[in-house]
């Protein structure tokens, strides 16, 4: 059964191929983008206009997730082999792929690209030296093209090379967009809740010398400390950890199998973050990480039992579908606009058996504050010259089921300050900007609460 707004999708999507063979449909992370797809090809398909689907994404486990998707609605094999209607591979397979192009050029097709902000090939990562020349390529013989995100752009600003992408003015061009606000209003997607967690005071010695900073803006400002060292600090990660388990625990009291995602940073901070979690909170984690083969393996299995938490290293971003997740603790030094809404987007999904509510906690760094405040814009506008109306009005947290649109955008409070004690950097650990820095100490935390509601 389709949600209403798969179905003008998909009546838009072929609307549009009566005129025009490609089609770049935005629908906000966590809203059912795949199922649609589905729909697109089955009606291609029963109609005789396609033969075949391919599709694209960015790794082997949306890869598999969209392979199971396919095959659900199409009621045959998606694997690519004999009897198959189609093939789902990821973008880093397109290298080998002379066979396709070979098979491309033959039959009628439909090629789908999920996530296709990933294929601006702009040089800066092997993932992307393929980019431009060869999606061209396959767009030129495939009969129909179908481009699928939740976040139309990228960090870098640049284009996607498929028609239409953009105009010569920067705005970016869709057939069809379903934003957050839709989705929450619809009862797609959960309602994003917030924690920033702050500090009064920041102590830094530089031998005799001291300097206190009053938040963690100023203190990344003075850029005496880096974000990464913040990160790594013990009582930071403790203090996080506790905020996100007290939030899991109680969800689970009614919904036994909600989980939580933790987001690290590097694989030693996975391992360091696993350690906390079990010593001083006596919890498990499953680690996913592109370093263990296993680890597609491992997500499946945690998005179909019960147990709590899975901590990623850049693994369980975008597309990754695992609804149960509910809580999200994020430790990544990855900063971009991008990467945050891929992220939340992870426990915004909407389940019958848990609350409307997605948690997530942060730090306090001023670039993930200013996204928090205005994920209310689909596309914000530092990366489209014309800005969207702000689209989310705000509701008392105190009640989260009383609707109140005359209310602030934001709902922002502060809890009590709990005082952690010190914080210790030694000698061998990252040092920023200055070898003569020994110590930094933070004296109390506080939460910062952002909170969107319609």
């Amino acid at each position: 059964m389709l949600r209403e707004w798969q179905k003008r999708c998909v009546k838009q999507v072929l609307e549009r191929y009566q005129h025009q063979p490609d089609a770049l449909v935005l629908a906000t992370p966590g809203s059912g983008k795949t199922i649609m797809a589905s729909y697109v090809a089955k009606s291609l398909l029963d109609e005789r206009k396609v033969d075949y689907v391919i599709c694209f994404s960015p790794s082997k486990v949306v890869c598999h997730s969209i392979q199971k998707t396919f095959r659900h609605t199409l009621k045959r094999p998606f694997n690519g082999q004999l009897g198959a209607l189609g093939t789902s591979i990821t973008y880093h397979s397109m290298a080998n792929i002379n066979e396709l192009l070979s098979n491309l050029s033959l039959s009628r097709v439909l090629v789908i690209f999920d996530e296709i902000h990933h294929c601006a090939g702009d040089g800066e990562s092997p993932s992307n030296t393929w980019g431009i020349q060869l999606l061209s390529t396959i767009q030129k013989l495939a009969t129909y093209t179908l481009s699928l995100t939740g976040t139309p752009w990228r960090t870098d600003t640049l284009p996607i090379p498929l028609a239409r992408y953009s105009d010569p003015e920067g705005n970016i061009q869709c057939d069809f967009s379903y934003g957050l606000n839709e989705a929450i209003n619809d009862s797609v997607c959960r309602v994003p809740f917030i924690t920033a967690i702050d500090t009064d005071q920041v102590m830094v010695r530089k031998g005799q010398e001291s300097k206190t900073y009053h938040n963690i803006s100023e203190l990344l400002e003075s850029g005496d400390i880096s974000y990464r060292m913040i990160l790594k600090q013990p009582e930071v990660i403790t203090y996080m950890l506790s905020l996100s388990i007290q939030k899991l625990d109680k969800l689970r009291i009614n919904s036994p199998n909600s989980g939580g995602l933790i987001v690290a940073s590097s694989y030693q901070h996975a391992l360091q973050i696993q350690s906390i979690l079990y010593g001083h909170f006596g919890k498990e984690a499953t680690l996913v990480s592109y370093r263990l083969d296993d680890s597609p393996e491992l997500i499946n299995r945690f998005r179909e039992d019960t147990s709590e938490w899975i901590i990623s290293i850049a693994m369980i971003s975008e597309g990754t579908d695992i609804p149960r997740l509910q809580v999200c603790c994020n430790l990544t030094d990855v900063t971009t606009e991008l990467y945050f809404r891929q992220i939340l987007g992870r426990i915004l999904r909407m389940t019958n058996s848990q609350t409307t509510i997605g948690y997530m906690f942060i730090l306090a760094e001023p670039n993930l504050l200013d996204y928090a405040e205005r994920l209310n814009e689909t596309i914000p506008g530092s990366y489209n010259y014309q800005k969207t109306e702000r689209l989310l009005d705000s509701l008392d947290t105190s009640n989260f089921t009383n609707i109140n649109r005359n209310s602030d955008l934001h709902k922002i409070s502060f809890e009590s300050d709990i005082n952690l004690g010190d914080i210790t950097l030694n000698d061998d650990q990252e040092i920023v900007g200055c070898a003569s820095l020994t110590m930094f100490t933070m004296s109390s935390f506080k939460s910062r609460i952002i909170s969107y509601h319609l």
